[in-house]
Formats: C-alpha cells, structure tokens, sequence
C-alpha cells in the first residue's frame, strides 16, 4: 500500500465486544485530541450505510470502506479515531496494514472486560433494545489479539479517566520517539 497521513497525524484504534466501552471512550477521547479530529464508527456503516445487505458481505463492505475513509482521513491531516468490533477475520489484515502504512503514532487498544460485563454496560446504552444479550453471547469473541503488534489491553476495572489518561500518555510518548522504532513487527507499546 502507500504511505498515509504524516509524522503529526495519531491514530487510535478502539476496538472489543459490543458494550464493552468502545464508543463511549471514543466519544470522550475527541475533545482530548487535536480540534481536526475523526471518529470512524464501525456501527455507522454496518447498521446505517451498509443496512440491509448480506452479513457477511456487509462486514467485508464495512471493513473496505472504514479503511478507506480512515487512509483519507489521515491524508488530509486529521487524526483518527477507529472505534468497533473489528473482528479478526475481516479486519486483522486492513489494520495491520494501515498500521505499517500510517506514517504517524498508531496506538491500538482491545477491550477485554468479559462477557457479564458487556451485557451490564450494554443495558445502559441508548441501543439496549437493537438486540439482546442472547445476541450479543453470539457475537462474543473475548480477547482475540492481533498478531502484529501488542495491543494495550483494557479491563473492566479501568474508568473511563483512566483509560482516557493512558491513551493520551500513550499518544505523547510516541510523538516524542521516531516513527520508524514504532514500525518494527511489535510495537514498542505493551499492556501496562
């Protein structure tokens, strides 16, 4: 692919079970970053643009044009927030490519804060009657780390001040080294 976005562009992939705090943490990690900021939500294309087709196509569809609106985004100097499932199958091999391609800080973090979890946080949610908890034990996939890269692990006993303070250390830290370093085929960010 071809290099995207520049060294002052971050991108910040969210992604987990449904409920576990995706979108809430990237609805207030926004305001904490640069004002010409992004926010690329799975659900928008799955279940707004892409309604009504096919499941499996529509997840591949979804997975192209995130991609695809996340590489524009970075080239016209946003930074970018990515917030969804992203489930291995369809998304380990855009991510791991935008990840090599984006000439800025990429930092990708992984909700993992168990089913039970997911379910009380889900009844919450503006969404809580789109689909059931029997559903959502359908789509449950825990932790399923991606391979090229060491994703920071969230859990469930993590505010959301926390999380937000660690994605906004993480994000500092990695403005400060060389780009090139965070590269390599683990990146140097590990679960803290």
């Amino acid at each position: 692919m071809t290099a995207v976005g520049s060294v002052d562009t971050r991108l910040v992939v969210l992604r987990g079970d449904s409920g576990s705090g995706k979108t809430t943490t990237a609805t207030a990690l926004r305001p904490l970053l640069r004002a010409k900021t992004a926010v690329i939500h799975q659900d928008h294309f799955r279940r707004t643009l892409l309604a009504g087709g096919e499941k499996n196509s529509r997840s591949a569809d979804a997975a192209a044009l995130i991609d695809t609106v996340a590489r524009q985004s970075l080239d016209l100097g946003y930074d970018v927030i990515l917030d969804g499932v992203f489930n291995l199958r369809d998304y380990a091999g855009r991510l791991e490519q935008l990840w090599r391609d984006h000439r800025g800080v990429t930092r990708i973090y992984q909700f993992d804060v168990g089913f039970e979890e997911t379910v009380r946080r889900h009844e919450t949610r503006e969404l809580r009657n789109a689909f059931t908890p029997e559903e959502m034990r359908a789509w449950h996939d825990g932790w399923q780390p991606l391979e090229f890269v060491e994703e920071g692990r969230i859990g469930p006993e993590e505010t959301l001040p926390e999380i937000l303070a660690r994605i906004v250390a993480d994000l500092r830290e990695g403005s400060s080294s060389a780009v090139a370093d965070s590269r390599r085929p683990k990146d140097r960010f590990a679960d803290s």
